[in-house]
Protein backbone atom coordinates (compact mmCIF):
# COMPACT_ATOMS: atom_id res chain seq x y z
CA UNK A 1 0.00 0.00 0.00
CA UNK A 2 1.25 3.46 -0.87
CA UNK A 3 1.13 6.26 1.70
CA UNK A 4 0.70 10.03 1.58
CA UNK A 5 1.88 11.71 4.79
CA UNK A 6 0.89 15.26 5.74
CA UNK A 7 2.81 17.05 8.48
CA UNK A 8 0.76 19.73 10.22
CA UNK A 9 -2.86 20.11 11.30
CA UNK A 10 -3.38 23.77 10.45
CA UNK A 11 -5.23 25.30 7.51
CA UNK A 12 -2.88 23.96 4.84
CA UNK A 13 -2.53 20.53 6.41
CA UNK A 14 -6.22 19.93 7.07
CA UNK A 15 -7.26 20.99 3.58
CA UNK A 16 -4.44 18.98 2.02
CA UNK A 17 -5.77 15.89 3.77
CA UNK A 18 -9.40 16.47 2.81
CA UNK A 19 -8.50 17.31 -0.78
CA UNK A 20 -6.25 14.26 -1.15
CA UNK A 21 -9.01 12.02 0.24
CA UNK A 22 -11.52 13.57 -2.16
CA UNK A 23 -9.27 13.10 -5.18
CA UNK A 24 -8.68 9.44 -4.28
CA UNK A 25 -12.45 9.02 -3.92
CA UNK A 26 -13.13 10.69 -7.26
CA UNK A 27 -10.56 8.43 -8.96
CA UNK A 28 -12.12 5.40 -7.25
CA UNK A 29 -8.84 4.41 -5.62
CA UNK A 30 -9.43 1.87 -2.86
CA UNK A 31 -8.29 2.56 0.70
CA UNK A 32 -6.07 -0.51 0.66
CA UNK A 33 -4.19 0.99 -2.30
CA UNK A 34 -3.35 4.48 -0.96
CA UNK A 35 -3.45 5.66 2.64
CA UNK A 36 -3.58 9.32 3.71
CA UNK A 37 -2.07 10.06 7.14
CA UNK A 38 -1.98 13.42 8.93
CA UNK A 39 0.63 13.86 11.67
CA UNK A 40 0.23 16.68 14.19
CA UNK A 41 1.58 17.49 17.64
CA UNK A 42 -1.90 17.61 19.19
CA UNK A 43 -5.39 16.40 18.19
CA UNK A 44 -6.75 19.85 17.32
CA UNK A 45 -7.03 22.18 14.37
CA UNK A 46 -6.44 25.63 15.89
CA UNK A 47 -8.21 28.60 14.30
CA UNK A 48 -5.10 30.70 14.67
CA UNK A 49 -6.36 33.95 13.08
CA UNK A 50 -8.83 34.24 15.97
CA UNK A 51 -6.38 33.76 18.85
CA UNK A 52 -6.34 37.53 19.48
CA UNK A 53 -10.04 37.50 20.40
CA UNK A 54 -11.46 37.87 23.89
CA UNK A 55 -12.61 34.29 24.42
CA UNK A 56 -10.62 31.20 23.52
CA UNK A 57 -13.75 29.03 23.40
CA UNK A 58 -14.55 27.47 20.01
CA UNK A 59 -11.13 28.38 18.63
CA UNK A 60 -10.13 24.75 18.15
CA UNK A 61 -11.73 21.95 16.17
CA UNK A 62 -10.98 18.28 16.97
CA UNK A 63 -9.09 16.93 13.97
CA UNK A 64 -11.15 13.76 14.18
CA UNK A 65 -14.25 15.83 13.36
CA UNK A 66 -12.96 16.65 9.87
CA UNK A 67 -10.58 13.75 9.17
CA UNK A 68 -12.63 10.74 10.25
CA UNK A 69 -15.52 11.41 7.84
CA UNK A 70 -13.17 11.43 4.83
CA UNK A 71 -11.12 8.43 5.92
CA UNK A 72 -7.85 10.17 6.77
CA UNK A 73 -5.81 8.50 9.52
CA UNK A 74 -4.58 10.81 12.27
CA UNK A 75 -1.37 10.34 14.25
CA UNK A 76 -0.46 12.50 17.22
CA UNK A 77 3.22 13.10 17.70
CA UNK A 78 6.09 15.56 17.66
CA UNK A 79 8.16 15.44 14.48
CA UNK A 80 11.86 15.07 15.26
CA UNK A 81 13.44 14.37 11.88
CA UNK A 82 12.52 14.15 8.21
CA UNK A 83 14.71 12.03 5.95
CA UNK A 84 13.99 12.70 2.29
CA UNK A 85 16.47 10.02 1.16
CA UNK A 86 14.81 7.13 2.98
CA UNK A 87 11.43 8.90 2.75
CA UNK A 88 10.70 8.57 6.45
CA UNK A 89 9.39 10.87 9.14
CA UNK A 90 10.67 10.25 12.66
CA UNK A 91 8.39 11.42 15.44
CA UNK A 92 7.91 11.05 19.18
CA UNK A 93 4.67 9.66 20.55
CA UNK A 94 4.20 9.10 24.29
CA UNK A 95 7.99 9.28 24.75
CA UNK A 96 8.50 6.57 22.14
CA UNK A 97 10.45 7.15 18.93
CA UNK A 98 8.55 6.06 15.85
CA UNK A 99 9.08 6.02 12.08
CA UNK A 100 6.54 6.70 9.37
CA UNK A 101 7.43 5.89 5.77
CA UNK A 102 5.90 7.87 2.93
CA UNK A 103 5.64 7.67 -0.83
CA UNK A 104 4.64 11.32 -1.03
CA UNK A 105 4.89 14.01 1.65
CA UNK A 106 3.06 17.29 2.12
CA UNK A 107 4.94 19.53 4.53
CA UNK A 108 2.42 21.93 6.09
CA UNK A 109 3.95 22.62 9.49
CA UNK A 110 3.06 26.33 9.43
CA UNK A 111 4.98 29.11 11.12
CA UNK A 112 5.86 30.36 14.55
CA UNK A 113 6.62 33.68 16.19
CA UNK A 114 10.09 35.13 15.86
CA UNK A 115 11.54 35.61 19.34
CA UNK A 116 14.80 37.58 19.20
CA UNK A 117 17.32 37.61 22.00
CA UNK A 118 15.73 40.38 24.06
CA UNK A 119 16.18 40.35 27.82
CA UNK A 120 13.02 39.07 29.51
CA UNK A 121 11.07 38.42 26.29
CA UNK A 122 10.54 34.69 26.74
CA UNK A 123 9.95 34.99 30.48
CA UNK A 124 7.59 37.96 30.66
CA UNK A 125 5.92 38.65 27.32
CA UNK A 126 2.60 37.18 26.22
CA UNK A 127 1.64 36.18 22.70
CA UNK A 128 -1.26 34.95 20.59
CA UNK A 129 0.93 32.71 18.44
CA UNK A 130 -0.52 29.40 19.68
CA UNK A 131 -3.73 28.35 21.34
CA UNK A 132 -1.84 27.77 24.59
CA UNK A 133 -0.42 31.30 24.33
CA UNK A 134 -3.91 32.72 23.82
CA UNK A 135 -5.25 30.82 26.85
CA UNK A 136 -2.37 32.10 28.98
CA UNK A 137 -3.05 35.69 27.92
CA UNK A 138 -6.79 35.36 28.54
CA UNK A 139 -6.17 33.99 32.05
CA UNK A 140 -3.74 36.82 32.81
CA UNK A 141 -6.15 39.54 31.68
CA UNK A 142 -9.08 38.06 33.61
CA UNK A 143 -6.97 37.93 36.78
CA UNK A 144 -5.78 41.54 36.62
CA UNK A 145 -8.47 42.86 39.03
CA UNK A 146 -7.18 40.46 41.70
CA UNK A 147 -3.67 41.91 41.57
CA UNK A 148 -2.46 44.68 43.89
CA UNK A 149 -2.84 48.22 42.62
CA UNK A 150 0.31 49.27 40.84
CA UNK A 151 1.35 51.57 38.03
CA UNK A 152 0.54 50.02 34.67
CA UNK A 153 -1.93 47.50 36.03
CA UNK A 154 -4.31 48.11 33.14
CA UNK A 155 -1.68 49.05 30.56
CA UNK A 156 -0.89 46.78 27.63
CA UNK A 157 2.13 47.22 25.39
CA UNK A 158 1.81 45.49 22.03
CA UNK A 159 5.15 45.10 20.26
CA UNK A 160 4.90 45.01 16.48
CA UNK A 161 2.36 47.03 14.48
CA UNK A 162 1.87 44.60 11.64
CA UNK A 163 -1.49 43.02 10.77
CA UNK A 164 -1.68 40.87 13.90
CA UNK A 165 -0.27 43.51 16.23
CA UNK A 166 -2.87 46.04 15.09
CA UNK A 167 -5.67 43.54 15.65
CA UNK A 168 -4.37 42.69 19.13
CA UNK A 169 -4.02 46.36 20.13
CA UNK A 170 -7.52 47.18 18.88
CA UNK A 171 -9.00 44.24 20.76
CA UNK A 172 -7.10 45.09 23.96
CA UNK A 173 -8.96 48.39 24.31
CA UNK A 174 -12.25 46.63 25.05
CA UNK A 175 -10.77 43.59 26.80
CA UNK A 176 -8.94 45.69 29.38
CA UNK A 177 -11.88 48.03 29.93
CA UNK A 178 -14.12 45.05 30.60
CA UNK A 179 -11.96 43.74 33.44
CA UNK A 180 -11.02 47.22 34.75
CA UNK A 181 -14.73 47.99 35.11
CA UNK A 182 -14.83 45.53 38.00
CA UNK A 183 -12.76 48.04 39.96
CA UNK A 184 -14.23 51.16 38.34
CA UNK A 185 -10.81 51.83 36.82
CA UNK A 186 -11.68 52.03 33.13
CA UNK A 187 -9.97 55.43 33.01
CA UNK A 188 -6.65 53.72 33.81
CA UNK A 189 -6.70 51.58 30.66
CA UNK A 190 -3.85 52.30 28.23
CA UNK A 191 -2.94 50.41 25.09
CA UNK A 192 0.40 51.23 23.49
CA UNK A 193 1.50 49.95 20.10
CA UNK A 194 5.26 49.90 19.49
CA UNK A 195 6.66 49.68 15.95
CA UNK A 196 10.31 49.87 14.90
CA UNK A 197 9.45 51.19 11.43
CA UNK A 198 8.29 54.77 10.82
CA UNK A 199 4.59 53.90 10.32
CA UNK A 200 2.00 51.45 11.57
CA UNK A 201 1.26 48.54 9.27
CA UNK A 202 4.48 49.00 7.27
CA UNK A 203 3.74 45.91 5.15
CA UNK A 204 0.14 46.92 4.48
CA UNK A 205 0.99 49.83 2.23
CA UNK A 206 -0.20 53.42 2.05
CA UNK A 207 -3.83 53.01 1.01
CA UNK A 208 -5.30 51.55 4.22
CA UNK A 209 -3.01 53.44 6.61
CA UNK A 210 -5.07 56.65 7.10
CA UNK A 211 -8.09 54.57 8.11
CA UNK A 212 -6.03 52.39 10.46
CA UNK A 213 -4.48 55.46 12.09
CA UNK A 214 -7.91 57.09 12.44
CA UNK A 215 -9.35 53.99 14.11
CA UNK A 216 -6.41 53.71 16.53
CA UNK A 217 -6.74 57.40 17.48
CA UNK A 218 -10.47 57.09 18.10
CA UNK A 219 -9.85 54.08 20.35
CA UNK A 220 -7.13 56.01 22.21
CA UNK A 221 -4.42 53.53 21.23
CA UNK A 222 -1.05 55.23 21.66
CA UNK A 223 1.40 54.58 18.83
CA UNK A 224 5.17 54.67 19.19
CA UNK A 225 6.95 54.42 15.83
CA UNK A 226 10.70 54.36 15.14
CA UNK A 227 10.98 52.57 18.43
CA UNK A 228 11.90 49.08 19.60
CA UNK A 229 12.16 47.17 22.86
CA UNK A 230 15.40 46.74 24.78
CA UNK A 231 14.11 44.61 27.66
CA UNK A 232 10.93 43.29 29.23
CA UNK A 233 10.10 42.49 32.84
CA UNK A 234 6.90 41.58 34.67
CA UNK A 235 6.10 45.24 35.33
CA UNK A 236 6.88 46.83 31.97
CA UNK A 237 9.27 47.40 29.11
CA UNK A 238 12.35 49.50 28.47
CA UNK A 239 12.60 50.95 24.97
CA UNK A 240 15.76 51.51 22.96
CA UNK A 241 15.27 55.22 23.61
CA UNK A 242 15.79 54.26 27.28
CA UNK A 243 12.30 55.38 28.27
CA UNK A 244 10.33 52.94 30.40
CA UNK A 245 6.64 52.03 30.12
CA UNK A 246 5.01 50.53 33.19
CA UNK A 247 2.71 47.73 32.04
CA UNK A 248 1.65 44.42 33.55
CA UNK A 249 0.77 43.15 30.08
CA UNK A 250 3.29 43.04 27.25
CA UNK A 251 2.28 41.20 24.09
CA UNK A 252 4.86 40.24 21.48
CA UNK A 253 3.73 40.31 17.84
CA UNK A 254 6.79 41.17 15.82
CA UNK A 255 6.72 38.70 12.97
CA UNK A 256 6.73 34.99 12.18
CA UNK A 257 8.95 32.57 10.29
CA UNK A 258 8.28 29.19 8.72
CA UNK A 259 8.48 26.15 11.00
CA UNK A 260 12.07 25.27 11.94
CA UNK A 261 11.31 21.74 10.71
CA UNK A 262 11.93 23.14 7.22
CA UNK A 263 15.64 22.85 8.08
CA UNK A 264 15.36 19.10 7.43
CA UNK A 265 14.92 19.76 3.72
CA UNK A 266 18.15 20.44 1.83
CA UNK A 267 16.81 23.22 -0.36
CA UNK A 268 17.42 26.95 -0.29
CA UNK A 269 14.89 28.90 1.79
CA UNK A 270 13.82 32.53 1.55
CA UNK A 271 14.26 35.08 4.35
CA UNK A 272 11.12 33.77 6.07
CA UNK A 273 12.30 30.17 5.95
CA UNK A 274 9.88 29.16 3.17
CA UNK A 275 10.76 26.59 0.51
CA UNK A 276 10.52 27.35 -3.22
CA UNK A 277 7.84 25.41 -5.08
CA UNK A 278 6.81 24.93 -8.69
CA UNK A 279 3.36 25.77 -10.03
CA UNK A 280 2.01 22.50 -8.58
CA UNK A 281 3.40 23.21 -5.07
CA UNK A 282 6.06 20.53 -5.34
CA UNK A 283 9.29 21.59 -3.60
CA UNK A 284 11.90 22.41 -6.22
CA UNK A 285 14.66 19.83 -6.07
CA UNK A 286 12.67 17.23 -4.09
CA UNK A 287 10.78 14.74 -6.20
CA UNK A 288 8.44 13.39 -3.51
CA UNK A 289 7.76 16.46 -1.36
CA UNK A 290 5.05 19.10 -1.64
CA UNK A 291 4.57 22.03 0.71
CA UNK A 292 1.68 24.41 1.36
CA UNK A 293 0.80 27.34 3.59
CA UNK A 294 3.36 29.27 5.61
CA UNK A 295 6.21 26.93 4.62
CA UNK A 296 5.75 27.49 0.85
CA UNK A 297 7.17 30.30 -1.22
CA UNK A 298 4.48 30.12 -3.89
CA UNK A 299 3.46 32.61 -6.55
CA UNK A 300 -0.17 33.61 -6.14
CA UNK A 301 -0.13 35.14 -9.61
CA UNK A 302 2.51 36.25 -12.09
CA UNK A 303 3.95 38.97 -9.86
CA UNK A 304 2.87 38.38 -6.23
CA UNK A 305 4.18 35.87 -3.71
CA UNK A 306 1.47 34.30 -1.57
CA UNK A 307 1.44 35.57 2.01
CA UNK A 308 1.69 33.68 5.28
CA UNK A 309 -2.03 33.77 5.97
CA UNK A 310 -4.99 31.40 6.06
CA UNK A 311 -6.31 33.14 2.93
CA UNK A 312 -3.46 31.53 1.00
CA UNK A 313 -2.91 28.44 3.15
CA UNK A 314 -6.43 27.11 2.56
CA UNK A 315 -6.34 27.17 -1.26
CA UNK A 316 -2.75 25.92 -1.30
CA UNK A 317 -3.73 22.99 0.89
CA UNK A 318 -6.58 22.11 -1.44
CA UNK A 319 -4.31 22.27 -4.49
CA UNK A 320 -1.46 20.38 -2.81
CA UNK A 321 -3.79 17.58 -1.70
CA UNK A 322 -5.17 17.22 -5.21
CA UNK A 323 -1.74 17.32 -6.80
CA UNK A 324 -0.01 14.89 -4.46
CA UNK A 325 -2.51 12.22 -5.46
CA UNK A 326 -2.07 13.02 -9.14
CA UNK A 327 1.71 12.91 -8.77
CA UNK A 328 1.57 9.56 -6.98
CA UNK A 329 -0.64 8.05 -9.67
CA UNK A 330 1.16 9.58 -12.64
CA UNK A 331 -1.60 12.01 -13.57
CA UNK A 332 -1.50 15.71 -14.49
CA UNK A 333 -2.16 18.04 -11.56
CA UNK A 334 -3.60 21.53 -11.38
CA UNK A 335 -1.40 24.64 -11.06
CA UNK A 336 -1.91 26.82 -8.01
CA UNK A 337 -3.19 30.27 -8.88
CA UNK A 338 -4.95 32.82 -6.67
CA UNK A 339 -5.52 36.07 -8.47
CA UNK A 340 -8.12 37.39 -6.02
CA UNK A 341 -6.62 38.98 -2.92
CA UNK A 342 -8.40 40.83 -0.13
CA UNK A 343 -7.60 41.81 3.43
CA UNK A 344 -9.93 42.27 6.36
CA UNK A 345 -8.35 43.87 9.39
CA UNK A 346 -10.21 43.71 12.69
CA UNK A 347 -10.16 47.06 14.48
CA UNK A 348 -11.90 46.06 17.68
CA UNK A 349 -14.91 48.11 18.80
CA UNK A 350 -14.25 50.61 15.99
CA UNK A 351 -15.12 48.00 13.38
CA UNK A 352 -12.93 46.54 10.64
CA UNK A 353 -11.32 47.49 7.35
CA UNK A 354 -11.88 45.45 4.21
CA UNK A 355 -9.58 46.10 1.25
CA UNK A 356 -9.42 44.68 -2.25
CA UNK A 357 -6.38 43.84 -4.37
CA UNK A 358 -2.66 43.79 -3.69
CA UNK A 359 -2.71 47.60 -3.45
CA UNK A 360 -5.24 47.16 -0.62
CA UNK A 361 -7.83 49.64 -1.82
CA UNK A 362 -10.33 50.22 1.03
CA UNK A 363 -13.88 49.10 0.21
CA UNK A 364 -15.65 48.73 3.56
CA UNK A 365 -14.82 50.13 6.97
CA UNK A 366 -16.27 50.53 10.43
CA UNK A 367 -19.27 48.38 11.29
CA UNK A 368 -19.87 47.49 7.64
CA UNK A 369 -16.37 46.03 7.52
CA UNK A 370 -17.00 44.31 10.85
CA UNK A 371 -19.83 42.27 9.35
CA UNK A 372 -17.43 40.88 6.76
CA UNK A 373 -14.75 40.19 9.39
CA UNK A 374 -17.19 38.33 11.61
CA UNK A 375 -18.32 36.23 8.65
CA UNK A 376 -14.70 35.40 7.82
CA UNK A 377 -13.72 34.59 11.41
CA UNK A 378 -16.82 32.66 12.33
CA UNK A 379 -17.64 30.92 9.06
CA UNK A 380 -15.36 31.27 6.03
CA UNK A 381 -12.17 29.93 7.65
CA UNK A 382 -13.89 26.92 9.22
CA UNK A 383 -14.29 23.63 7.38
CA UNK A 384 -17.80 22.09 7.38
CA UNK A 385 -18.36 20.64 10.85
CA UNK A 386 -21.44 18.54 10.08
CA UNK A 387 -19.43 15.34 9.87
CA UNK A 388 -20.71 14.76 6.34
CA UNK A 389 -18.09 13.55 3.89
CA UNK A 390 -19.92 15.07 0.93
CA UNK A 391 -19.82 18.58 2.42
CA UNK A 392 -16.11 18.33 3.18
CA UNK A 393 -15.34 17.02 -0.30
CA UNK A 394 -17.38 19.78 -1.94
CA UNK A 395 -15.67 22.47 0.15
CA UNK A 396 -12.26 21.11 -0.89
CA UNK A 397 -13.10 21.97 -4.51
CA UNK A 398 -13.74 25.63 -3.69
CA UNK A 399 -10.26 27.06 -4.14
CA UNK A 400 -11.03 30.74 -3.43
CA UNK A 401 -12.86 31.44 -0.13
CA UNK A 402 -16.07 33.48 -0.27
CA UNK A 403 -15.60 36.61 1.85
CA UNK A 404 -18.87 38.31 0.95
CA UNK A 405 -21.32 39.58 3.56
CA UNK A 406 -23.91 36.96 4.48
Amino acid sequence: MKRIVIIGGGFAGVWSAISAARQLHDLQVEKNEVEVVLLNRDPYFGIRPRFYEESTKNLRVPLSQVLDPVGVRFLEGEVKHIDTNSQKVMFEQNEKQMDLAYDRLIFAAGSQAVLPNILGLKEHAFSTDTYQDAVKLEKHINELPQLPNTEGKYTAVVVGAGFTGIEIAAEMTSRLKKVAKKENKESEVRVILVERESVVGPDLGENPRPIIEKALREMDVEVYVNESVRSIDEEGVVLQSESRISALTTIWSAGVKASPLAAHFSVEKDALGRMPVDAYLKVKGLSSVFTAGDTARAMADESNVALMSCQHAMPQGKVAGHNVVCDLLGLEGMPYKQEQYVTCLDLGPWGALFTNGWDRIPEYQGQEGKKIKMNINQSVIYPPLSGKKEELFEASKQIVPDTSIK
